[in-house]
């Protein structure tokens, strides 16, 4: 990324700044759960990307951190207590400020401002995502009425954060959302999609994300002992079973590289990124 900041598809394609960025702050969470034994994988795309480039998808520039349900609880009540505040910020979940419903901690002196964010007031740096596995129910008949109710959760947080589509059916289920989400219908929601935090249930799942439903869900077992596998120059913990995971979640062919098409449907967030001082970091390997 060069110093000054890029707009929209003329950003630089050289995500190398950022990168470091966020590897120095994936480095300090890392440290943070060790300290506070808080259990936390690589997901989604940057659990494919610790595996088929060993770091950063090339093109991407977020980082996707999954708890279960027990282990995001403790994380959010250290992270209030003891995170180092005079370096980051917690964006904690379902706030005025971050309406949706995962966390995101944020790197002080830092931009990376979104579209949708343009016009609100609220810390806008650089970012982790903190996301919540939460139980998913063994029939497939409930895990429907699960997802749905994330996705009406999540319509209702984005039409808090202001956001603009063009298609006229998320429009509609924006002003729904907004009209009915509220209140005790919003509770009942909640516990639908956090599948009652019954934490005997042996499938897990992440309903807010945009993986379609089938990849929403699978067995607690493939979690297991966090694997640590190479990460750019860090070690960070995927799943156990990450590879059986990447399967659910992006199909069998996840090590090939994806064609221009798909690669086109995952656009850069960002409108304009400013690393402020952190912009000439370089993360070095960690003793391990």
């Amino acid at each position: 990324m060069t110093e000054e900041s890029n707009v929209g598809n003329e950003m630089s394609n050289d995500l190398s700044g950022l990168h470091n960025v966020i590897s120095m702050m994936a480095k300090d969470l890392d440290d943070f759960c060790r300290e506070h034994s808080i259990q936390y994988y690589l997901m989604g795309g940057t659990a494919l990307g610790a595996m088929r480039h060993g770091g950063f998808i090339p093109w991407d520039d977020d980082f996707d951190i999954f708890m279960d349900r027990k282990n995001y609880l403790k994380f959010l009540q250290c992270a209030n207590n003891f995170l180092d505040t005079q370096k980051y910020y917690l964006q904690q979940e379902d706030t005025l400020e971050w309406p949706l419903l995962f966390t995101k901690i944020r790197l002080n002196g830092t931009l990376y401002l979104e579209e949708n964010d343009l016009a609100r007031e609220m810390h806008q740096g650089v970012y982790l995502d903190i996301m919540c596995l939460n139980s998913s129910f063994q029939s497939r008949s409930l895990r429907y009425i699960q997802f749905f109710s994330a996705r009406i959760l999540s319509a209702q947080a984005l039409a808090k954060r202001g956001y603009a589509t063009k298609s006229v059916k998320k429009k509609v289920a924006i002003s729904l959302a907004r009209l009915f989400c509220r209140g005790f219908m919003k509770r009942v929601l909640k516990w639908l999609a956090r599948g009652f935090d019954n934490e005997s249930s042996s499938l897990v799942g992440h309903f807010f994300g945009r993986a379609p439903f089938k990849a929403t869900s699978f067995e607690r077992a493939l979690l297991g002992t966090p694997r640590y596998v190479p990460f750019e120059n860090l070690n960070l913990p995927v799943p156990e079973q990450v590879e059986r995971y990447l399967t659910i979640r992006f199909g069998n062919k996840y090590m090939e590289m994806p064609s221009n098409e798909v690669r086109a449907s995952y656009p850069s967030h960002a409108l304009e990124i400013d690393l402020g001082h952190w912009k000439h970091l370089t993360v070095r390997t960690p003793d391990v």
